[in-house]
């Protein structure tokens, strides 16, 4: 002999069980985002920290290449990039970025390259990553350096105006 169950549920209920997961749905998924942003600045620290231990950035205010950060720089064709895409990279940087003092400047230009696509060019860059035993990241961040110092001359500054 065959038994069916039949659950009966009200419709109030089924509509407060469905918007209970609506809501527990939303906030797992704000939450979510926020530790996705503590993850990122944690990589942004990180690749900092990595730089300097690669001696191809210093650690002092304002941050500058060292010897072997410009080596990668000029070496890698990554200078000649920048220089050749420099009118575009500028409009795209400021797009949606406040630039109107020298740290907003920085911290937009790090945040650009950090998710910028160099296209083809990536591969000449992973090259370099290798040859000189960085991460690209850091490679990023030379081209930010580099790149900072460009568009603080575009509005005005100097690399020095970051400490005062």
């Amino acid at each position: 002999m065959e038994t069916n169950i039949v659950i009966y549920i009200g419709i109030y209920k089924f509509i407060g069980t469905i918007g209970t997961l609506v809501v527990l749905t939303w906030w797992a998924s704000h939450r979510l985002t926020k530790v996705e942003t503590k993850v990122d600045m944690f990589e942004t620290r990180l690749t900092g920290m990595e730089g300097r231990l690669d001696a191809s950035f210093g650690s002092g205010s304002p941050l500058r290449l060292l010897t072997k950060g410009e080596t990668i720089l000029n070496e890698s064709g990554l200078k000649k990039y920048i220089d050749d895409n420099k009118a575009k990279m500028l409009s795209d940087c400021q797009s949606g970025n406040t630039m109107t003092n020298q740290y907003d400047i920085q911290e937009a230009v790090f945040k650009f390259f950090d998710g910028y696509d160099f296209g083809d060019f990536e591969s000449a860059l992973k090259s370099s990553a290798f040859k000189y035993g960085v991460t690209l990241e850091t490679i990023r961040r030379i081209a930010g350096i580099y790149f900072r110092d460009i568009c603080l001359a575009d509005h005005g500054f100097k690399p020095e105006d970051l400490d005062t």
